[in-house]
């Protein structure tokens, strides 16, 4: 979906009675007219974000894109019953996928011909800002979101893990669900089998996790 800085802009800010219309129409129906209007009412979140932290064009692009899937993700989400504004909720999982792109992006420019880090420091110039943007306080609105959404994603894991095999759920929840993990020697002592063997199992039960996660409309990028 291709949207222009000047049609998000021009763009009419919904009602509430009109919100709830189309997000019910996309979410009952899957209606991708109702999801359309939602999103070009709401996209200016979006290029307000990449705005701020990026003037290159190839990077916004990238970031416009990840900050349309978070409004997306918020459409699918949302939850009528309560009182709050699509915007509301829809900054917050804008925010995190804009951040979590332009992080990415960050991450895999080359440095300069002639830089490099010393004693342990590393060049901050762009981190610096992701910083200053992810700590701001989030406001109640946002706690709340945060809240159930982390609720939600429990759920999904909770199900995931029931499509697992007993001994690939065993290793999953020991070795990264469980606070302190089990080390690697300390579960093969328990499952009685070596320490190659068991960490094969491993990445095996990762990737079935992943990808009943995925089955279920969830990702396991940072943005969630």
């Amino acid at each position: 979906m291709t949207i222009s800085y000047a049609s998000a802009r021009n763009a009419p800010i919904l009602e509430w009675a009109d919100e709830r219309r189309l997000i019910e129409g996309w979410q009952r129906r899957k209606d991708k007219f109702a999801l359309e209007k939602l999103l070009l009412s709401h996209v200016r979140i979006v290029f307000a974000w990449v705005r701020k932290l990026s003037t290159d064009k190839a990077e916004q692009e990238e970031m416009l894109s990840e900050g349309i899937l978070g409004l997306i993700k918020a459409a699918d989400m949302f939850d009528l019953a309560r009182e709050v504004r699509f915007s509301t909720y829809a900054r917050w999982w804008v925010k995190n996928s804009v951040l979590s792109a332009f992080e990415r992006l960050r991450s895999i420019v080359e440095m300069p011909a002639g830089m490099r880090a010393e004693d342990g420091q590393q060049i901050k110039q762009s981190t610096d800002l992701f910083d200053m943007l992810v700590c701001d306080d989030p406001t109640p609105e946002e706690r709340m979101i945060a809240l159930s959404s982390r609720d939600l994603l429990r759920k999904h894991l909770a199900e995931a893990l029931t499509g697992l095999g007993e001994i690939d759920r065993d290793v999953v929840t020991s070795r990264t669900l469980k606070q302190p993990s089990e080390t690697i020697d300390d579960l093969a002592v328990r499952l009685k089998m070596n320490s190659t063997k068991l960490r094969q199992i491993e990445r095996r039960a990762m990737s079935r996790l992943k990808n009943e996660l995925l089955a279920r409309g969830v990702t396991t990028s940072r943005a969630e």
